[in-house]
């Protein structure tokens, strides 16, 4: 890994069993879209006016009290390796990793906050909490927002609200997420008919990685899916009920895999996962989530895995592809990488 990079802690600790129901939702963000007056939209916009964006967006946030010993980031001075490294931490998007105009990212030393610069809109700010918490979530993003706009003239307008590229995130610009970790349900072949109902709710269900991405692990992203017409309140309100609801599922999808014949199968499906995850000598990053989170299922049911819900979400990001190179300390092939991994996981899980 580079330098820029160095100073990332192994740990997180948005990651870590906290918040409320911590066995179903492994974490909450919520995010705000926000663009620079006078500023053409980053699309549109050459790459002189993106550089002094990205200056100004960098400058206001080491002006705040929030980045305090932050990581300050330009993109085009990243390697492939570590911009991968940053999407799996949560803190840039897919899009900012394959950006080669002047972009970059702001996070603060917790990791909690973040600003990315320069993607779709010149700003994209955020707060990642541990488990499920929505109004912590929301009280920390609104401050950053808040500290950022005493610095920055944020574009407005009085008939839709903040202006942003894409309609759909005009009007407040705000997306209230969690991500929910619903294994029970995906066993049971009740997620399409879930994810048909979130559809009719003004909700968007997606993958670990957010938008155009796959649900792996059974780890689905929750999200608002317009962000104008409504009081910020009211979109974290809507999300609160759904994921209640979605929780309620959840719990219900778990309490019939321990009745009857399914119950067995639940028992050997956890432990032979458990069994894999302790003894492998190759794993590639699907099986791992496909593996982890049945083992994971098994200690939220009170099962003992010999390993607690802060530890399985650690080892979760931890596995990532960019993460295991970044742990191995250079680029490894397919091969390598799986094989490291393996090693990995099983020193986390006790194997040999």
């Amino acid at each position: 890994m580079g330098e820029a990079l160095k100073s990332f802690r192994s740990g997180i600790a948005w990651a870590n069993a906290g918040g409320a129901w911590p066995d179903m939702v492994f974490s909450t963000r919520v995010r705000f879209a926000r663009n620079l007056e006078g500023f053409p939209f980053p699309n549109r916009a050459e790459p002189r006016q993106l550089a002094e964006t990205r200056r100004l967006a960098l400058a206001a946030a080491r002006a705040t009290s929030l980045f305090a010993r932050g990581h300050f980031l330009k993109t085009e001075a990243l390697s492939a390796l570590e911009r991968r490294f940053l999407v799996e931490r949560h803190h840039i998007s897919h899009a900012l990793a394959a950006s080669v105009l002047p972009s970059g990212a702001a996070v603060s030393c917790d990791e909690d906050l973040a600003v990315m610069v320069n993607e779709e809109d010149h700003l994209r700010l955020q707060c990642l909490r541990a488990g499920f918490a929505i109004e912590e979530a929301f009280s920390s993003a609104l401050k950053l927002d808040e500290a950022l706009g005493r610095e920055l003239p944020f574009a407005y307008g009085a008939r839709f609200g903040f202006l942003t590229a894409c309609p759909t995130n005009t009007g407040t610009g705000m997306r209230v997420s969690c991500l929910a970790h619903l294994p029970a349900l995906s066993r049971l072949g009740r997620m399409p008919q879930v994810l048909e109902n979130l559809s009719h709710l003004g909700v968007t269900a997606r993958g670990i990685y957010g938008e155009g991405t796959v649900a792996l692990g059974d780890f689905y992203q929750i999200s608002n899916a317009t962000c104008l017409g409504r009081a910020e309140e009211d979109f974290c309100q809507n999300i609160d009920r759904v994921i209640r609801n979605l929780i309620r599922q959840e719990i219900a999808a778990r309490e019939a895999l321990l009745k009857g014949p399914l119950k067995l199968r639940t028992e050997d499906a956890v432990f032979r996962a458990l069994g894999l995850l302790r003894h492998a000598r190759r794993l590639s990053y699907e099986e791992f989530m496909q593996n982890v989170s049945l083992a994971r299922m098994g200690a939220a049911m009170g099962w003992n895995t010999g390993t607690d819900l802060s530890a399985f979400n650690q080892v979760t990001l931890q596995m990532q592809p960019a993460h295991i190179q970044a742990a191995a300390g250079k680029p490894l092939g397919p091969e390598e990488r799986d094989a490291f991994r393996a090693e990995r996981v099983r020193a986390a899980f006790g194997g040999r």
